[in-house]
């Protein structure tokens, strides 16, 4: 069983505290959200959880693991995470499969579920849309099978039935842990837990 606790996070940016005494444990195959107005620190604390960016104070821990130099390499092998916005080193999706070493089968087979085809995987990213690009990354980190997934605002591109159909995806893994920073009051509703930040 997966777990994920954070203990007494902080974090100040100079004389500004952006995340305060933050404190949460998730278990395994629980879906989270982190909501709140913009510049309350979610993408920071998915950061934090992604062992991207350490906080001023407090701990993340993993299984009872505390995330830290020694632990980092066995932990961030069970995180698949998805920022917004990221910029890629690679012009399409089967350029960026082989940099990260994904099999490129259980990607299609997710793309399809994602009602997206092969191809897209061959197209230039910049012929994309948004949509299509979003769909694409998540297909490709899902075929990595990590135990815990963090998505900044996996919903930000989608339309409606393109979330619906992400959704049942993400929903259908029971054992997935999943933990996303959200506006969408749709993926919002149907997550166990709500991170209010």
């Amino acid at each position: 069983m997966h777990k994920v606790e954070a203990n007494g996070i902080q974090v100040t940016f100079g004389s500004k505290v952006i995340l305060n005494d933050i404190n949460f444990a998730i278990e395994q195959g629980q879906k989270v959200s982190i909501t709140g107005v913009s510049g309350r620190g979610k993408t920071t604390l998915l950061r934090i959880l992604a062992g991207i960016v350490p906080p001023n104070m407090g701990s993340v821990s993993f299984d009872g693991e505390p995330f830290n130099r020694q632990t980092a390499k066995d932990i961030r092998s069970k995180i698949a995470y998805l920022p917004q916005g990221v910029e890629l080193m690679a012009t399409n999706g089967k350029e960026l499969a082989d940099l990260l070493s994904i099999d490129i089968l259980p990607a299609v087979t997710i793309l399809k579920q994602l009602k997206l085809e092969e191809e897209a995987l061959y197209q230039p990213f910049a012929d994309l849309s948004g949509g299509e690009k979003q769909r694409l990354l998540i297909s490709l980190i899902l075929s990595l099978n990590r135990p815990i997934l963090l998505l900044d605002e996996p919903t930000s591109a989608l339309d409606q039935t393109s979330t619906d159909v992400l959704m049942e995806l993400i929903w259908g893994r029971e054992e997935l842990t999943v933990i996303s920073t959200s506006h969408s009051d749709q993926w919002n509703a149907k997550c166990h837990k709500i991170i209010e930040l």
